[in-house]
């Protein structure tokens, strides 16, 4: 299909999707106009400086096998190949990840050993209908009363029979009882991509230097205009000011939920919210790895990132930034992040100069049990505007990395304009 390069496009949001959909339009000959609640670009995946290391909004993945992604982004900014450092931190050791049951029958007690190895002998033939049912399906009563079921209600603040089985066969990160990790997915990659300079953030900038068209800040979105099957305009809101504006075809990376609210619908889907808590530490590392999960149901981190192990040799002497990401129910999440580091000793509380918080609403589609037949109640509903896509994880429901997202804007794009050379 040709372009028409007077075509008027409007992209809702200016995190990593919509600007991934800006970047491939204007590839096309297209110039999008973005509207963006807040004042900055990348969404969740921005980066910002502090104390001289750049920070991430929590860690992220980009994993890839697909030669397109990889040959748009390395044409876009350098990345940087490391090697996979993580490690599961669980009863007061550090095991790896994913977890191994051979490596917890070996360095646990006797009685945990029994019961892992009992469990997945004996485990269950199941028709998983939940995550729980999947979970001991495949490894057995121990490992799941061990590791599953605390942290996945950790997580999502449900028990995991309250948890879809698509989670799980998305999700699930461990390897069988007798198996050596030689798979190489997208849950038991070994390497990811990083920006040279700067953290995920950089693709985000290097994007926006791209894109013809402009992004404007401070705007929300407050309705659409409608006309049987199509979009016809945009009601906007930049302060005090109240605008209409036409367009021919939009492209939203709102929540779905959000999204269908304007639209006149109402989802049963939810998202979970996140607490990040960084940490400004006199210390030249805290820990050798990239992230550590928090095995522990007690603990309500889920997962610790150190930035400055993602930029080797770079960085201020002397000190380091923690990210503890929390999405458990609590109204002090500074107070247990710092229990959870004296608990592992990974960190004395003298060591801290600095304690940042930020909050994400939108964080993780839960994929609750029975989401799937919302999720197709939505697919349908949209899909009665023949002019507007939904782009990216949030608005398509899906838990997607950063790739995924470019991966999905540029299926939409070239499905609508064609192959981009």
């Amino acid at each position: 299909m040709s372009t028409n390069p007077k075509e008027k496009i409007v992209v809702l949001g200016a995190g990593i999707s919509g600007l991934s959909v800006a970047w491939l339009l204007s590839k096309q000959g297209l110039t999008p106009q973005i509207f963006e609640a807040t004042d900055r670009i990348g969404g969740l995946s921005r980066t910002f400086e502090w104390h001289g290391i750049p920070c991430d909004i929590a860690p992220h993945r980009l994993h890839t096998n697909n030669e397109t992604i990889l040959g748009l982004l390395n044409g876009l900014l350098p990345l940087r190949e490391h090697r996979r450092n993580s490690r599961i931190l669980m009863a007061g050791k550090r095991i790896l990840d994913p977890i191994n049951p051979i490596e917890l029958c070996l360095r646990f007690p006797p009685d945990v050993s029994i019961r892992l190895v009992t469990g997945f002998i004996n485990k269950p033939k199941l028709n998983p209908s939940s995550f729980k049912s999947l979970a001991l399906s495949r490894y057995g009563k121990g490992l799941y009363d061990f590791f599953f079921e605390p942290y996945t209600r950790k997580m999502f603040g449900v028990p995991p029979e309250c948890i879809s089985v698509t989670w799980g066969r998305e999700k699930l990160r461990a390897s069988g009882l007798f198996d050596v990790l030689k798979r190489n997915s997208k849950t038991f990659f070994r390497t990811f991509f990083y920006p040279e300079t700067g953290g995920y953030g950089a693709i985000a900038q290097a994007m926006q230097k791209e894109i013809k068209g402009e992004i404007h800040f401070e705007t929300q979105v407050v309705g659409f205009n409608r006309d049987g099957r199509r979009i016809e305009s945009v009601d906007i809101k930049q302060g005090s000011r109240a605008l209409t504006v036409e367009c021919d075809r939009v492209f939203s990376t709102l929540p779905a939920t959000v999204l269908a609210g304007m639209l006149g619908e109402t989802l049963n889907l939810r998202f979970r919210k996140i607490h990040l808590v960084y940490l400004h530490v006199r210390k030249e590392r805290v820990m050798p790895y990239h992230w550590v999960y928090f095995g522990d149901g007690d603990v309500v981190i889920n997962r610790m990132a150190e930035f400055k192990n993602f930029h080797p040799g770079e960085g201020p002497e002397g000190s380091t930034v923690l990210c503890a990401e929390v999405t458990a129910d609590t109204q002090t999440p500074v107070e247990d992040v710092l229990e959870a580091l004296r608990r592992y000793r990974l960190v004395r509380e003298e060591e801290i100069d600095d304690i940042l918080v930020l909050k994400e609403s939108y964080a993780y589609p839960v994929y609750d049990k029975g989401f799937e037949e919302e999720k197709a109640k939505a697919d349908t509903f949209f899909s009665r505007y023949i002019n507007l896509h939904r782009v990216g994880r949030n608005a398509e429901f899906r838990h997607i990395e950063l790739d995924e997202d470019l991966e999905s804007a540029l299926g939409i794009v070239q499905d609508i304009y064609g192959r981009i050379t």
